[in-house]
């Protein structure tokens, strides 16, 4: 929950959790007015109540407590929180000053999904996400819902990556929608929600509501249009490599070991068009290359990258071997697999 939680000197109250409790048990909420986390734990509820604590101190106690049952209790707008063994009294301000979370105001129409396809397929794009003052329609993920069809997508501007989720791993009644939530808030959703939990997503023009059945994230969205993605997306490429994957990211990694500052690497077919060389120079470091057995398909080519987009992109495929699909050395290249189809990775050579 730390993640909504705000150091605002303007509105020192975010720096709080509320806590309340309900029929189920105790609720924690947090906020930065950006986005709003909640978490409802099981517990006995004796009396009704809220208030609003600082989070800093709270969560500093409840880490390092090791008594399987914790009392709270609220005395004269206090905390008291005890153990067999421990107590502590945190001063708490009045739940009224905590700000209000909007609701979803059409969080009736929800797409359901499976945590573990979501998070799946939101981890194999967010790495190809950057925050960015200048364009803040690319500082996160995109959320494309279209005849049935959801798709993933996140760029920043120099690699880009599309995962689509089949249509059986849905149900849904929302109405077509596109969105953009903010990267922040991505990167939450891939570390709150557990596993094998049903996920119902609900949206409205301003908020996007991620919803289980004890935990759930309020977020705004990001204003402006997501980039044309699909004209940078190459339909076909005149030239493709087929390569072992585990194999590309050894000869990466010991690549990069003289790249220095620039962070070039080269991929150059050999003359026999049977192996591929990974080439990697520094005049202060020295130089190194390896060379990998590849199956061609067209000509040869020579390409110049940074290495560290490229690693990203072979690291979210499964299969063993991937496919780099070059049309030209200044044209984006795709990586892809053959048992993969959903999912689509393209970086940018750097012009050499």
């Amino acid at each position: 929950m730390e993640c909504a939680i705000s150091e605002s000197l303007n509105l020192p109250i975010l720096k709080n959790i509320l806590i309340k409790t309900n029929g189920d048990g105790i609720v924690f909420t947090s906020t930065n007015l950006e986005l709003a986390v909640e978490c409802v734990i099981s517990g006995k509820v004796i009396e009704k109540g809220e208030i609003t604590i600082p989070f800093s101190i709270f969560n500093s106690i409840i880490k390092n407590l090791n008594s399987e049952r914790i009392s709270l209790e609220e005395k004269n707008k206090k905390v008291v929180i005890s153990t067999d063994n421990y107590e502590a009294v945190i001063q708490g301000q009045d739940s009224k000053e905590f700000p209000i979370i909007p609701p979803i105001a059409n969080k009736n129409k929800k797409l359901k999904i499976n945590t573990n396809d979501f998070k799946e397929a939101l981890g194999s794009v967010i790495i190809a996400a950057q925050y960015s003052d200048i364009r803040p329609e690319i500082s996160g993920v995109f959320l494309n819902h279209l005849d049935n069809t959801f798709t993933l997508v996140a760029t920043d501007s120099f690699r880009l990556s599309e995962r689509k989720i089949d249509a059986k791993l849905i149900q849904t009644d929302l109405d077509d929608f596109s969105a953009i939530i903010p990267l922040k808030t991505a990167s939450e959703l891939m570390r709150f929600f557990g596993k094998d939990e049903v996920l119902e997503i609900s949206i409205d023009p301003n908020q996007i509501l991620f919803n289980t059945k004890n935990k759930k994230i309020i977020s705004r969205l990001i204003d402006g249009n997501f980039p044309d993605y699909k004209a940078v997306v190459p339909k076909q490429t005149k030239n493709e490599a087929v390569v072992d994957k585990n194999e590309l990211i050894n000869a990466l990694k010991l690549a990069s070991a003289f790249v220095g500052r620039t962070n070039d690497i080269t991929l150059k077919i050999g003359d026999g068009k049977k192996t591929m060389e990974v080439y990697s120079v520094d005049s202060s470091l020295g130089e190194n290359c390896y060379k990998i057995p590849i199956k061609l398909k067209g000509e040869k080519f020579s390409l110049v990258f940074n290495w560290k987009y490229l690693l990203d992109g072979l690291k979210i495929y499964k299969g063993q071997e991937v496919i780099l699909g070059v049309n030209s050395p200044d044209r984006p290249v795709v990586i892809k697999t053959l048992t993969e189809p959903l999912l689509v990775y393209v970086a940018m050579p750097i012009k050499s």
